[in-house]
This record gives C-alpha cells, structure tokens and sequence, in this order.
C-alpha cells in the first residue's frame, strides 16, 4: 500500500509542478509560485549510499538559481550522521501517511446542521478561496495565502482534473474546506481546514465522511492524509478510523 500512496502524492504534486525525473529523485519546480515549498521540491525515491551527494549537489543547483530554499522529501529516515556531513543543516520534519479504508465511512457520527458541496460553481470555489485565506493568512500572511489559493484554484477548474475542491456550510455560512483527489483505487484528503471557531462541533468528522461516501460510491476502496504529529486534527482522523501506515521526511534548507 505504501508504494500505492507515494505515487499518489507524486501525482498531486505534479498537478501543479513541472517535474524532472532521475534515477535517484524527482525534482519538481512551479514557475507560478516558486515560493510555495510543496511545489518547489526534490523527491529522492530510496535510501542509497550517495544520499549526502544527492542533496549537496541539489543544494548547488538551487544556489545557482539564486532560490531561497531547498526542500528535500524522502519516504525513509535520515540518521544525524549524514546530516552533519552535509554542508548546510537543515530543519527536519516528520509527517505520517494515516490510512482508511473507504467503506468505514458508515461509522464515522455526523453533525447534520452543515452541508458539504462540491465546488463546480464559481460561488462556491469563491466561498472555498475565502474560508482557505481565513484559515491560512495567520500562519502563512494575507499575500501569500492569497496567492497560494489562487494558484491551487485554477487547478480545480480544469476539465477531466481528479482534484476536487469541497465547501462546508452552516447556515449557509463557508466554515471549511478540503480537496479530494481520487486516482485509481486510491484517494487522497488535502488541505483540510475548518475554521477555528467553528471546530470541535462535528464539522469536520462530517466532512471526512461525505468525503469517504464520495470515494466509495465512485468504486474508490482507499483513502489516505498526510499529517503531522502538531496537527490539531490527527486526533479526529484517529477516531474517525485513521491508522497510521507510514511516514516521510523532510529537510528544509534556508538558503538567503
């Protein structure tokens, strides 16, 4: 399964990236907005032993195009040692692949005051972009949350796209928001946000279900997310039924 779920994150991300493919890694860059990280990154496929050779010549290459940064992903660990050998250290970071099957969707409790649409509208994408500049700006600012939006959006609207942008309601009021990309037999959750003062009411357990139902009716059998161990609402994927199935690391390197 974990190699089902690492093509389906290089999937999404070559949704907004150009990519450029090597024996070793994937180097993945987006002219629109070159500063968003996810977007702007290498993959190295498997641990080898020219690892550290690896990211010292990725670091070059983005030097010489005067970048800011270098994000380097790998689905295995890294140890302190090659760390220290590299000339640059960079701030690491796990992140789990939490796992369900779709069919679980009939356990998961709802709150039937909100409603979840799709967004093939032009009011609800708007609605969608608005609640993600609210959930985002604070940790991200105003300018580039906007930015980012507007460049995930115009991946939304394209025609025979397997990514989707959902909108959750209350009242008629946009309180969240998430994508869902189905690719084979798999689907991925992203970008799952409801907006803090409308969390812990049963928002977004009711999301992930509407989701789930979604995929399985579309004969999708797996659903995954990606978290982090910080994350707010790994606690409500855990009791939705997510179980965790592995993990990736990710250097950042500051380089300006």
């Amino acid at each position: 399964m974990n190699t089902e779920l690492i093509n389906a994150e290089i999937a999404y991300t070559k949704l907004f990236s150009q990519s450029h493919e090597e024996e070793h890694f994937i180097r993945f860059w987006d002219d629109e907005i070159p500063d968003m990280y996810s977007y702007n990154c290498t993959l190295i496929k498997k641990k080898s032993a020219n690892l550290a050779e690896i990211i010292t010549n990725e670091l070059t290459l983005r030097k010489e195009q005067n970048k800011d940064f270098l994000r380097i992903e790998m689905n295995f660990d890294v140890d302190n040692e090659l760390l220290e050998r590299l000339p640059i250290k960079p701030e690491v970071a796990i992140y789990d692949y939490m796992y369900i099957k779709t069919d679980q969707f009939r356990n998961i409790n709802v709150n039937s005051s909100c409603v979840i649409k799709k967004a093939v509208t032009d009011e609800v994408i708007a609605d969608g972009k608005k609640v993600d500049i609210l959930a985002c700006q604070q940790s991200m600012g105003l300018e580039f949350a906007t930015r980012r939006i507007e460049r995930k959006s115009k991946v939304y609207q394209v025609t025979n796209n397997p990514l989707d942008l959902y909108v959750c309601y209350v009242a008629d009021i946009p309180v969240g928001n998430c994508e869902l990309m189905l690719l084979g037999k798999i689907a991925k959750i992203e970008d799952f946000d409801i907006l803090e003062e409308h969390q812990r009411k049963g928002y977004g357990s009711t999301v992930i279900r509407y989701l789930l139902q979604s995929a399985y009716e579309q004969n999708v059998q797996h659903a995954y997310l990606v978290t982090d161990h910080s994350d707010t609402a790994k606690e409500m994927y855990e009791k939705c039924g997510f179980e965790r199935v592995g993990y990736k690391t990710e250097l950042q390197f500051q380089l300006k």
